[in-house]
Formats: structure tokens, sequence, C-alpha cells
């Protein structure tokens, strides 16, 4: 009895001793529907959850196709060339200044064509092998990162003199500020590292200011987008309060036919989408990961009777630290003038940029339904297991004390 009573104490120590040791995953796996002897021949991103899809909106923009001519048994496991298609198709968005204020952005895209028009009320936007971009003055075959959008309620709150980062080299600083003056105005600079341009010049309440660009071959390609939503008087000065800001990024992906990536190699590239095809032979062999392009792989099961398979994308998990709470800004002070304005809200201090991004990818990915979950690490009281197994030695000693 002793015996036994000794061995089950001794694993219960090598538990507590191994456990606190044991860290979380840092990695997740999504996969998408699996396909049992080609019984699936394409994914989508209500099939796939690690493809691009905006719930709120209904957009999405990525399938994966296997030619239904394949077999795909056990017997048959080869993708023959150009049968496993991936396609990108353009999907529209409003503007946040369109959506919330009906207010238009210079050379944005019309609805439901897509063109680029003066008075545009869209943005193009798509996923790029689970990846979400905005497709540049609507454009597919040029791709870049939207580096910066607030969201329908959030401010930003500039006194004279203060600089906005946005982030990737972007500031906006708010030159001078008159709350004073009939209408009142702001002068805003937006630079991009060393170089500067002015927004629209001086601007007054309720009104856009876009900064266009020449890029990627491209002409006025509409970069930033923000709304003056007030200028008032504080008690720190006088103040501009922003809303609807919308950056995106100078790298651009230029995607042409012949291109590669992957085992795919592109076939067509135009403005409203992009076809790749595999260009060699893709075998799904027991048991193999195939990677396919971007982080996107197939996941064949370890079955020699059976072609059992699945898309998958393994995302690394990154470390977030809480940011310290920001010290709220005076509160404004109405200042009469002779012509009444509209209405404007009180400033709040609002989440920096880098923030508000993760915020809004964190709440499209809860959008997004996994079948993979997230692993998450339980703390840990530093020290418990050294104090049980402290306990556990202390009762091995009393039983072996009263059995003699």
């Amino acid at each position: 009895m002793l015996e036994r009573i000794s061995k089950v104490l001794c694993i219960m120590i090598a538990v507590a001793l191994i456990a606190p040791a044991v860290s979380a995953a840092n990695s997740v796996e999504i996969r998408g529907q699996i396909s049992n002897e080609g019984s699936i021949h394409e994914w989508n991103a209500s099939t796939f959850p690690a493809f691009w899809h905006n719930l709120k909106n209904d957009l999405r923009s990525e399938t994966l196709t296997i030619d239904p001519s394949e077999s795909l048994t056990s017997s048959d496991r080869d993708l023959d060339e150009n049968h496993l298609t991936y396609i990108v198709q353009r999907t529209l968005k409003k503007y946040k200044v369109q959506s919330n204020k009906g207010l238009t952005v210079e050379n944005g895209l019309n609805y439901p064509e897509g063109k680029v028009v003066q008075d545009g009320t869209h943005y193009g936007l798509v996923g790029f092998f689970g990846a979400k971009r905005v497709a540049v003055k609507g454009d597919t075959s040029k791709l870049t990162k939207l580096i910066f959008e607030q969201g329908d309620t959030a401010e930003k709150v500039l006194t004279v003199g203060e600089t906005w980062d946005m982030g990737e080299g972007w500031t906006l600083t708010a030159e001078a500020i008159d709350a004073r003056t009939t209408p009142r105005q702001a002068w805003l600079i937006l630079k991009r590292g060393d170089k500067s341009f002015d927004c629209n010049n001086v601007l007054h309440p309720n009104e856009v200011c876009t900064y266009t660009e020449d890029i990627a071959g491209l002409t006025d390609v509409p970069l930033f987008v923000t709304y003056v939503d007030g200028i008032l008087s504080s008690s720190e000065g006088d103040i501009v309060i922003l809303k609807y800001t919308w950056l995106i990024s100078t790298d651009i992906k230029n995607i042409k036919t012949s291109d590669k990536f992957g085992v795919f190699k592109v076939k067509t590239a135009n403005d409203t989408h992009v076809i790749m095809k595999n260009e060699h032979a893709v075998s799904l062999d027991q048991n193999a990961v195939v990677d396919l392009a971007e982080g996107i792989q197939f996941k064949v099961a370890d079955k020699s009777k059976v072609l059992r398979f699945y898309p998958r994308k393994v995302i690394k998990l990154e470390s977030t630290s809480v940011e310290p709470e920001a010290t709220p800004k005076a509160t404004p002070t109405e200042t009469p003038e002779a012509t009444p304005e509209q209405p404007v809200s009180t400033p709040t201090e609002t989440t920096t940029p880098e923030e508000a991004v993760r915020l809004k990818e964190a709440v499209e990915n809860q959008e997004t339904t996994s079948t993979a979950k997230t692993p998450t690490e339980t703390p840990r009281t530093p020290g418990f297991g050294i104090l049980l197994a402290g306990f556990i030695v202390t009762m091995t000693a009393i039983v072996h004390k009263k059995t003699r």
C-alpha cells in the first residue's frame, strides 16, 4: 500500500514541477473545409476562414478552386498543371466620410462600376492570400496596405503645433488653427519622412482634405483622406477635430502576367481581378504539408487508402502589451461667431493609429468564424509548483510515518 501511495505522490511531484514550465502555443492553424476523396473542389471566405472577409458589408474576394476533372483519390494524388486556380476579385467599399457624411473623395471610385471619378464614394478592397489590401485607384493589379482608418465614432484632436503619427513615416501637424475668425479655419501639414505637403491649404469645418500623388504609374492617387469635424477653442488653445481619416501605404505590389507566387503563375492581372494557376503539378502525398503561396497550404491526412486534405494557414501569435491611459484633453469651450456652424462633437482622446488598426483587425478576426481556436495562456502563481511539491513531500513523510 505504501509503495502505491509513494508512486502516486512521485507522479504528482513531477507534474507540479513541470507544469509551470509549459508555455502556451505561439501559433494557430486556421483550417478550411475538408475535402474527402474529392468531395470539395472550391474554397472561399465562407469555407476557408483564412481568406479575407468583411462581415459587416459581406465583402469577400478570394476563391481557391480545383478543376472538377481531377478525380482526387488515394490512387491519383496529383493536381495537374493549371488545375489549381486562385482568383482575387475586387470589391468596393465606401469611404467613411461618404457613409457617415455623404461627402466625396477626389479621384475615388463610383458605384457599382468602380470607375475613377472626380467625386468618388468608394475605394477598391481585396483579400490577397488572406491579407486585406487596397486596390490602388481601383486597380486590382496594384495592391497596398491600408495603414490606418478611423472608426465611425473615432476622433483625433490636435492643438496648434501638435503632430499626429499615423504610421509608416506619415505624420499630420496642425500648423495653425483660428477658432475666432469667420469661418473658422485650420492649416494642416501632411508629411512622409522629410517631404511635406499642404492638405488643401486652409480647411474649414465640414470639409474633406484629400492628398493625391502620382505613384506606381498612376496619376493623382488618393493616399490620404480626413474630415474636419470641428474647429473650437479650449483651455489649451484652439483645436481641430478630425474624423474618418484614411491612409494607405506607398509601398505598392505590382502584379503582372507571368509573375509567380509560390506554385502559382499569374495568368490575368487587370483592374477588376487577378487569376493565377499552378505552373507545375502539385502532389498531395500522404501526410504532406504542401506550400501553395504566401502561407497558404494543403494539409494531407496520414491515410494510404483515402485522400483527405484541407487548406490551412498557420498564424504566428504575437504578444501584446497594454498601452498606458492617456491624459484626457481639456474640454473645449464654444467661441461665439457671427455665422452659425453645424454642431460639432466634443473632442475626446482617441487611440493611437497602431492601436486603432490592431483593434479593427481584432474585430474582423472575431467576425470570421474559424475552425481553429486560439490558444490562451492561463496565468500561474509564481512558485506554485514548488509549494505544491513541498506539500506533497510533507504528506508523503506523514503517510510513511503512520504506516511504520
